[in-house]
């Protein structure tokens, strides 16, 4: 009997992984503000923003309020051009009253085509603020901060237990990519943008003797490198993680990835236009 696919049956589209995140919580930005002390401002609705303001500030969706400490959905995207001469160069999330407050840093090239990023973190119990940062090559950081209420959790949120829904234990199964544009349509356009998921089953668990986690992911497109993600140990246990790519042409887009151990994962998916 071949094996199932990671993604399930039908899989995940780009917008349900958005739908993970209550719509209020990514329909405006909570408290926003330049990275410079001397820009301020609370920008519950996004009229309110500069054209300036609006290019430069991540929009953040993740719940207001969740249970599962284990797996927390958080989204980062923007309307940011992605030229050569002006783009965003890396994005920051970060929460500081975790015992791991780093939760991911995401850095992007001009081949991205579009700032947007997916994924699964851990955090702990309790309300807290999430800061995101983005940095622009012209314009410097510019920094999105958004609440969030967990509450707690009657298996607990332990960063050497398992959570909910994986078994303890090292086992990993190899990546995969699902291009949902491919998925939903049959074919790929050249000159579009499309947001490949990947899914791999690994453990991300802390601990002296028996830490194991994901340390890094890079993208890579026609052999160039599109992408590179700087993991910690806050994301979660089998993660799920979508970003964009510019399919400017044709070519072998690869996803590798790398553990705390040196162990390395890779996945492969040929990208060709009809």
């Amino acid at each position: 009997m071949a094996p199932q696919s990671i993604f399930g049956a039908s899989g995940l589209s780009r917008r349900g992984f958005l739908g993970l995140a209550p719509a209020a919580a990514g329909l405006f930005i909570g408290e926003a503000r330049a990275a410079s002390p001397a820009r301020r401002l609370l920008a519950g609705d996004p009229a309110l923003l500069s054209p300036l303001e609006r290019e430069h500030l991540p929009l953040v969706r993740l719940p207001e309020k969740t249970r599962n400490a284990h797996k927390v959905p958080i989204v980062v995207e923007m309307a940011h051009p992605m030229t050569p001469d002006h783009h965003v160069t890396k994005v920051e999330v970060v929460n500081e009253t975790d015992p791991i407050p780093s939760k991911g840093t995401f850095r992007f090239t001009p081949a991205n085509g579009a700032v947007y990023v997916g994924f699964q973190a851990r955090m702990d119990d309790g309300d807290s603020e999430v800061t995101v940062t983005a940095v622009c090559n012209r314009h410097g950081a510019w920094a999105t901060r958004r609440r969030i209420s967990i509450g707690e959790d009657p298996e607990g949120c332990s960063g050497t237990a398992p959570p909910r829904a994986r078994t303890a234990g090292d086992d990993i199964h190899p990546p995969e990519i699902r291009i949902p544009e491919l998925v939903e349509r049959g074919r790929i356009r050249r000159g579009e943008l499309i947001h490949p998921q990947l899914k791999i089953r690994h453990p991300n668990r802390t601990g002296a003797a028996d830490s194991l986690h994901l340390n890094e992911l890079e993208v890579w497109f026609a052999s160039e490198r599109v992408s590179r993600f700087e993991l910690t140990e806050a994301l979660s246990d089998d993660p799920f993680i979508s970003f964009a790519v510019l399919a400017a042409h044709e070519g072998l887009l690869e996803i590798r990835l790398v553990n705390n151990r040196g162990q390395r994962f890779e996945a492969a998916q040929e990208i060709r236009f009809s």
